[in-house]
């Protein structure tokens, strides 16, 4: 995985709600072309029922949640077990292990709901909706077990078999706004998008996943972003809710943040002192516009923020917080928590024997066993910038 995944795996929780949105990389996470396109989540495959497009295996049903109590160890607030559900899918389903908006994050701020680009995973029960809704997924053994031919193009399926540590994964081309195709890098075949990028053109640019470029939608086609490999187009639409931008280059100083396992997106952020730079390209979640100094404000149980002239709001009540404002950041509290709690105190973890995975809900510690959830573990790993835990159950 690229030093840019990981960065953008431990931003605060303020950054990573307040800035531009953008969408992870397709092909791969790597600023270091196919070798780096690699992630860190062990576990075995998972030996679900893939179906004809090449779904996942099924999540297991559960029970009700757990009871949750606030940061005082004692007084109880409600849970929302749907909000809970989909985070967990959107962390465990994802086949990269780079979380830019951690289970905590998800839960806490309900960013499903405040983002409509990640907003058709709120229903989700199941990795098969989660695939449907981003069109990447786990090849499970199905796809690349020992009786399949490996990566290959299955129909318009991009499915790579052994091609990243830890989990394969497969690309909805169709979906994506592509038709599927190979390439070689080295020796190693991996499949992804093609893209029909005319009348722009990828004469005279470098073969390499590392930088990637924007093509404009006409109105009623969407922005695609894209690299170059030996001539051809590879990558995906930004989806009609996202546009490509061109950023700055990404530094310590910048706020990103990504939305989602699909569509196109890499590096990028808000960017500090310097202009955009062609071959930074990133789609970015269309939003609501707002003027003036950047601003916080609590209007019952919902925070609207004000960033960069982006609006957000986040619906704390929705899943059973309460909305504080502290040193103008914004937080959804459980009872008895303070914005240190969030941001610092409480941190997602695993059980000692895998089993279990701890999240922060509303700066509150919340256990639940991944087995409930279709999962046969939890995973763990820590960010090199920030020192922050991030986990998630897995297969």
């Amino acid at each position: 995985m690229s030093k840019q995944a990981a960065k953008l795996a431990s931003k605060s929780t303020r950054a990573l709600l307040l800035a531009p949105i953008l969408m992870l990389s397709l092909f791969g996470c790597g600023d270091d072309e196919h070798v780096g396109a690699k992630n860190s989540a062990g576990g075995s495959a998972h030996g679900g029922s893939a179906g004809e497009s090449g779904k996942g295996g099924e999540s297991g049903e559960g029970g009700s949640l757990p009871a949750a109590v606030g940061c005082d160890g004692e007084t109880a607030f409600e849970p929302n077990e749907q909000i809970v559900r989909s985070c967990i899918l959107r962390a465990g389903c994802d086949p990269t292990f780079a979380p830019v908006r951690t289970i905590s994050t998800c839960v806490t701020f309900n960013t499903q709901a405040a983002l409509a680009g990640e907003s058709c995973n709120l229903t989700s029960t199941s990795c098969a909706d989660f695939e449907e809704c981003e069109h990447v997924g786990i090849a499970h053994e199905d796809l690349c077990g020992d009786e399949t031919e490996g990566t290959r193009c299955q129909g318009e399926l991009a499915i790579n078999c052994g091609n990243y540590e830890g989990n394969d994964r497969f690309f909805d081309c169709a979906a994506l706004g592509g038709t599927c195709g190979t390439l070689t890098y080295g020796k190693v075949l991996f499949a992804d998008c093609r893209l029909d990028i005319s009348p722009d053109s990828c004469a005279g640019l470098p073969s390499t996943d590392g930088k990637n470029y924007c093509h404009a939608g006409d109105g009623s086609n969407a922005d695609l972003r894209y690299y170059c490999w030996d001539g051809q187009a590879f990558g995906s639409s930004c989806s009609n809710l996202a546009s490509c931008i061109d950023t700055p280059p990404q530094d310590g100083s910048n706020e990103g943040g990504e939305a989602g396992a699909g569509g196109a997106g890499g590096a990028g952020g808000t960017g500090s002192g310097s202009g955009p730079e062609v071959g930074n390209a990133s789609c970015f979640f269309n939003t609501d516009s707002c003027s003036g100094a950047d601003s916080v404000s609590c209007s019952g149980e919902v925070a609207t923020v004000c960033s960069g002239g982006s609006r957000f709001k986040y619906n704390c009540g929705s899943v059973g917080l309460a909305c504080s404002i502290s040193g103008q950041n914004e937080y959804c509290l459980a009872p008895g928590c303070n914005a240190a709690d969030v941001s610092v105190v409480c941190q997602e973890g695993c059980s000692a024997d895998g089993s279990r995975l701890t999240f922060c809900y509303g700066g509150a510690p919340y256990t639940v066993e991944c087995a409930d959830y279709g999962f046969k573990q939890c995973a763990s790993d820590t960010d090199p910038d920030s020192g922050r835990t991030f986990a998630a159950c897995r297969f």
